[in-house]
């Protein structure tokens, strides 16, 4: 690897993804550790043809930006407080929005990424399908949670629902200008975690004045 290229492997078949540590029944996985993105190449949509390999343009690339956004994820955006609603539902909100020729289509990101939570992708048929309607969990244990909880057994409910908070907090909350997120990611980068982190994100709200 060159000196400051981000590391990102991509396999020929789902068994030497799995031998090279990639979860089972991943689509990919970006192993900090390593500093490694791993992604089997079916999840790109990449199809063998002979010595070749062909693009399938009926499916999208949603694996690969999820795992990039990991990435370049500061670490301190991992804290408790931000890790799992905030850092998987920003990867969540990278990957649902439009990408194209190279470049992601920001103003289509807000419908694109209703679809994908709340019913399946147009263009590939991935999504969430959360449904229109659905019951939330408690907004404070849901975003103190740890991370094994979130990614556990309701874990596609969880990544859904932390893709619908992050595009509220970028696009709708307070004046529509994403100040209280910013301020929230400051923090964190000033070494907050956990509730004072998050009281922050509240802008002098109440977690119940929050949820409504």
């Amino acid at each position: 690897y060159k000196k400051g290229a981000y590391k990102v492997m991509l396999f020929d078949t789902m068994n030497s993804y799995y031998r090279a540590g990639g979860p089972q029944g991943s689509a990919g996985v970006y192993m900090p550790s390593k500093d490694v993105i791993m992604v089997p190449c079916a999840s790109l949509g990449l199809i063998k043809r002979g010595s070749s390999w062909a693009l399938d343009y009926d499916k999208t690339n949603k694996t690969l930006p999820h795992e990039i956004t990991h990435q370049v994820t500061d670490r301190e955006y991992y804290a408790l407080g931000a890790r799992g609603w905030f850092s998987e539902g920003m990867a969540e909100y990278i990957a649902a929005t439009p990408y194209r020729g190279g470049k992601f289509s920001a103003n289509k990101a807000e419908s694109a990424i209703e679809q994908y939570v709340t019913n399946f992708a147009k263009k590939d048929g991935r999504g969430r399908n959360l449904g229109k309607e659905f019951n939330a969990p408690d907004l404070k244990q849901f975003m103190l949670m740890s991370y094994g909880d979130f990614a556990g057994a309701n874990g596609n409910f969880n990544y859904g629902l932390g893709a619908l908070l992050v595009t509220y907090f970028n696009h709708y909350d307070g004046e529509g200008d994403g100040a209280n997120i910013k301020n929230f990611l400051r923090a964190l980068k000033a070494g907050k975690t956990g509730e004072d982190a998050l009281e922050v994100l509240r802008a002098g709200r109440s977690f119940e004045q929050l949820e409504a």
